[in-house]
């Protein structure tokens, strides 16, 4: 179940970084979630969580001599580079580059991480963006992914810093863990970041999803006008609102790509509220650029075929920049 709950003082600092009704909401949600798992009902159980559903499709896996393989696609990372081009994008920000690590599952590698800190450790980037699910389950103690997200932290290089938001996976509980491992929590919240003397907001908003407790509004409140803003939403179903509030660049994740998906990587299930065009890769909404991961971990079973994954880079560039 859900770990003890927040203390007092704990709860009224979250509450007023995220909003009093969104963390009431969330609180109530995850203890009705988490009941669901001892014999209150079902409510809304995801596939990829239930032993007999994870059980059923490793068995199948087992059966048709494909589960090595889906096992070894599991941990062979890909580094996808995306260059979003952004009219009006300051000079000083032209080639401002974001490492995105979404849907890490880090307490499910069947290799305890090593091969995803590994492909981590080399890279350089201006700041890291994580977009939510750190553990593998929805129930049960979050202390093991706790641990290796604090591993993972500590392999990531950038000038600017780490910022994340929660994904469905996670409760608000692990919120604490996470920023003592240095990563900046966007809990309904932004921050501006200075760079070569200009600035980019960057927003991030509690998980659309399941959750639903997003505020766009919250987010935003403290954006200077007219400086670029990249917004981080673990789903990519916030697409129109964000437009509509002029961002230039939307990062999400949450669909894993379909992790299972047929020849030539289409997704069998995407378990996403949104065109399909946007739950894989790069796509545009208006003047808006989107880009959903594929994810670094596996969810449920720890398998991936015509999906590998993902850890992106993305290039920021003036219109006309160079490559």
């Amino acid at each position: 179940m859900s770990s003890n709950p927040l203390p007092y003082n704990l709860y009224s600092a979250l509450a007023r970084r995220m909003g009093e009704k969104a963390i009431s909401q969330r609180l109530r949600m995850q203890v009705e979630h988490a009941a669901s798992w001892f014999g209150k009902g079902f409510g809304h159980i995801h596939l990829e969580n239930l032993d007999s559903f994870v059980n059923f499709v490793d068995t199948v896996l087992r059966i048709t001599g494909m589960r090595d393989k889906g096992r070894s696609n599991s941990l062979d990372f890909k580094i996808e580079k995306n260059t979003v081009s952004i009219p009006g994008l300051p000079e000083q920000l032209d080639g401002f580059k974001i490492l995105h690590l979404t849907d890490i599952h880090i307490d499910g590698f069947i290799d305890r991480g090593e091969a995803l800190l590994a492909s981590v450790a080399p890279l350089l980037c201006d700041i890291c963006v994580l977009t939510g699910d750190y553990r593998l389950l929805t129930h049960h103690s979050h202390k093991a992914s706790a641990t290796g997200m604090s591993r993972l932290a500590t392999q990531i290089k950038t000038r600017h810093g780490i910022y994340g938001i929660l994904g469905n996976h996670d409760f608000i509980e692990q919120v604490p863990d996470l920023e003592e491992s240095g990563v900046r929590m966007l809990l309904n919240e932004g921050q501006s970041i200075k760079h070569n003397g200009a600035e980019i907001f960057i927003a991030g908003v509690d998980d659309p999803h399941f959750y639903g407790t997003h505020d766009l509004d919250r987010a935003f409140r403290s954006r200077p006008r007219g400086i670029p803003t990249v917004l981080l939403s673990h789903s990519p179903e916030l697409y129109a609102e964000a437009s509509a509030r002029s961002v230039e660049l939307y990062l999400c994740g949450h669909t894993h790509g379909g992790q299972i998906c047929l020849p030539g990587g289409i997704p069998v299930i995407t378990h996403a509220a949104c065109p399909r065009s946007m739950t894989t890769g790069s796509w545009n909404h208006g003047n808006m650029s989107g880009y959903t991961s594929r994810g670094a971990g596996c969810s449920g079973v720890q398998a991936r075929f015509n999906c590998p994954p993902e850890i992106t880079i993305h290039t920021l560039r003036s219109t006309g920049g160079g490559s």
